[in-house]
């Protein structure tokens, strides 16, 4: 029942976002603007944001900039779908950029009121957040919708206030780029409303102070494409001007800063521009040379956007030149794409035309047959709810097995891991145990030895020093007993060295740092190895098995390196903090490959090490290389 009730929400949920892709792409301006007065009206830092939320988001926004660049109508779907994602996790900064990708690709395809709506709705929802580079941004972009209708007033409002939130952010690369935009606005003020000569000349010198504003700041900041972009829009001012002569150089200075660059398509351009300013200087030849050579760049690089003005330059220019057969020439195709265009244009009215026609003349047989189909469509529709019917519960019952199976195959999983960590556990007892009995059994050996073997050396020496003192020997003899008291010296001393490496003393009594300390001094040779022994921390006191047997690791892990390492010195660190204990004994001997160590040659000393260490859940860790030295580090941490 539960999942009925949540696959039927599903599908309510499926058809919520059908619904509200519709709205957002829906034509009305005052349903866009009721739902961006609905989201702003929320809450927005009570809700609770996901990571998956904005990943899938940010997979919705990277598919529709990839449609985009191919002019796909995909776009709106998936900038639609984002919106529907972000309004959901309550990310508004992603609704805004989704809104921002839709109304860039609206005014690509000249759909210029929807593209204005999208970038208006997003600069609300950014004043939102304060952000005021998105938002600078965004009215920058709204301009340019306006730019593209030739509203002129409207253009120089929004771009205006981009540049004023640019000059509070001090953002130097957003106003170079919004004075640039002003200037080009300036310049192309005949085209959004009639103009006067004066007012055109005015115009133009309006351009020029604000192109001229866009440069320096380009320059300040080493933008030189933004200088090289404001040389060509001076010189094409200059030009609308009638002064050729002032913007031959501006235009000069762009072309080659592209041909530095190696930018055809700002090659091309500008030969075209320069071709323009050769011919009101009378040129021709030159002018000629631009635009020869602007073609040539064209046929290359397969540029066929707005040729049909190349080829009517070309035409003008050989018309000037007197080379009457090449202006026919470039005349006609002129014309030829000129009217293909047109009949494209033509074409489609046309069709749009007959479409209609053909609409209106069905409209009433589409009625007749209204009756009939919404009966087959109603037939259809109990055919596909039952369908669905059945399906959810197949669906359900199948899940539910699913389900099952999951839920039994997790338990089984945990019962294994369980079963393991009984295992694990149950290993590391019985190490702790066999350490445990051998500490033991070495205890007792050592008190057996120093307090049962070692009382009756002593007392077997005591009477014989005795009898030493109270019988009469001879000068022989007498050293032969007296070598007998040193070998009997000898025997204890080294029962004693054997019982205190068993179960040292100082150990028990003082703590690992002194017993470490002791063994240094008793194992370190009158030559080399120098060994020397350095301490770090508090000296704290562990659990006597802990310490046992980190002191018995240390004691292997000496003696291994004075047999073997053939080395100079051999440095020993102790790390005692409140949580945590660390030994490392460092070499500079012949070292070794700790991955080729031979198991039958190096017995098991490394492998009794690692159990002793695993029993208390330390960690043991070589690091060698062969000629550079041995480092072992033992660290356990104190629970």
């Amino acid at each position: 029942m539960l999942i009925n009730n949540i696959i039927f929400r599903f599908l309510i949920a499926v058809m919520g976002i059908c619904l509200f892709g519709n709205r957002v792409s829906a034509q009305s301006s005052a349903t866009s603007n009721a739902f961006i007065d609905a989201l702003l009206a929320k809450d927005l830092k009570s809700i609770t944001i996901h990571a998956s939320d904005s990943i899938q988001i940010n997979a919705y926004l990277q598919k529709a900039a990839e449609f985009a660049e191919k002019r796909n109508d995909s776009v709106l779907f998936y900038t639609d779908m984002a919106i529907v994602a972000a309004v959901k996790a309550g990310l508004v900064s992603k609704i805004s950029l989704a809104l921002q990708k839709k109304g860039r690709y609206l005014m690509s395809k000249e759909n210029f009121g929807e593209a204005a709506l999208n970038f208006i709705s997003a600069i609300r929802l950014e004043e939102k957040l304060n952000n005021d580079w998105r938002i600078a941004d965004l009215n920058s972009e709204l301009a340019g919708v306006y730019y593209y209708q030739e509203i002129f007033d409207k253009a120089l409002k929004y771009n205006e206030k981009a540049l004023d939130i640019y000059q509070q952010l001090k953002d130097t690369i957003g106003m170079a780029t919004v004075l640039g935009h002003i200037g080009v606005l300036h310049f192309a003020h005949e085209y959004c409303e009639k103009r006067t000569p004066d007012q055109i000349q005015s115009d133009q010198k309006i351009a020029i102070g604000f192109l001229q504003q866009s440069i320096d700041l380009c320059l300040k900041i080493g933008n030189m494409d933004g200088v090289a972009s404001g040389n060509i829009n001076i010189g094409m001012c200059y030009n609308r001007m009638n002064k050729p002569e002032v913007a031959i150089g501006y235009v000069e200075k762009a072309l080659a800063y592209y041909r530095e660059k190696n930018d055809v398509d700002q090659i091309s351009g500008n030969l075209f521009s320069l071709a323009l300013i050769y011919n009101k200087l009378q040129k021709f030849d030159l002018a000629m040379k631009c635009l020869t050579e602007s073609e040539e760049i064209a046929h290359r690089e397969k540029k066929t956007d707005g040729i049909q003005f190349l080829f009517e330059a070309i035409a003008q220019t050989s018309f000037n030149l007197k080379n009457y057969k090449k202006a026919v020439d470039y005349y006609v195709k002129y014309m030829t794409i000129r009217d293909s265009v047109y009949n494209n244009e033509k074409s489609n009215q046309i069709f749009e035309l007959e479409t209609k026609y053909q609409t209106e003349k069905k409209q009433a047989e589409i009625e007749k047959l209204t009756l009939v189909k919404q009966q087959r469509t109603l037939v259809i529709y109990i055919l596909i709810a039952g369908l669905l019917l059945i399906t959810l519960f197949g669906y359900t019952y199948f899940r539910n097995i699913k389900s099952k199976k999951i839920i039994a195959d997790q338990k089984l999983e945990i019962k294994e891991k369980q079963l393991l960590e009984l295992e694990k556990e149950r290993q590391l007892t019985a190490a702790k145990s066999v350490l445990q009995g051998e500490e033991a059994e070495r205890s007792r050996l050592a008190g057996d030895l120093h307090d049962g073997l070692g009382g009756l050396l002593t007392g077997v020496k005591l009477k014989l020093s005795s009898m030493k003192e109270n019988s009469i020997i001879t000068s022989e003899n007498l050293a032969h007993f007296n070598h007998a008291l040193d070998l009997l010296d000898t025997s204890i001393t080294e029962m004693r060295r054997v019982a205190h490496n068993l179960m040292p003393e100082t150990l028990m009594h003082y703590g690992l740092r002194t017993a470490l300390n002791d063994f240094v001094k008793q194992v370190e040779p009158e030559g080399l190895p120098l060994i020397r022994f350095n301490t770090f921390g508090e000296d704290l006191r562990y659990s006597k098995e802990l310490e046992i047997t980190i002191y018995r690791i240390s004691q292997e892990l000496v003696t291994n390196a004075l047999k073997y390492a053939r080395a100079k010195q051999i440095d020993i660190q102790l790390f005692t903090e409140n949580e945590r204990i660390c030994v490392q004994v460092i070499d500079n001997g012949i070292g070794f490959d700790p991955e080729k160590l031979d198991p039958v040659k190096t017995g098991k000393g490394l492998k009794n090490i690692r159990d002793r260490v695993s029993a208390f859940n330390g960690q043991f860790d070589i690091f060698s290389l062969p000629g550079k030295g041995t480092e072992t580090t033992l660290e356990f941490l104190i629970s």
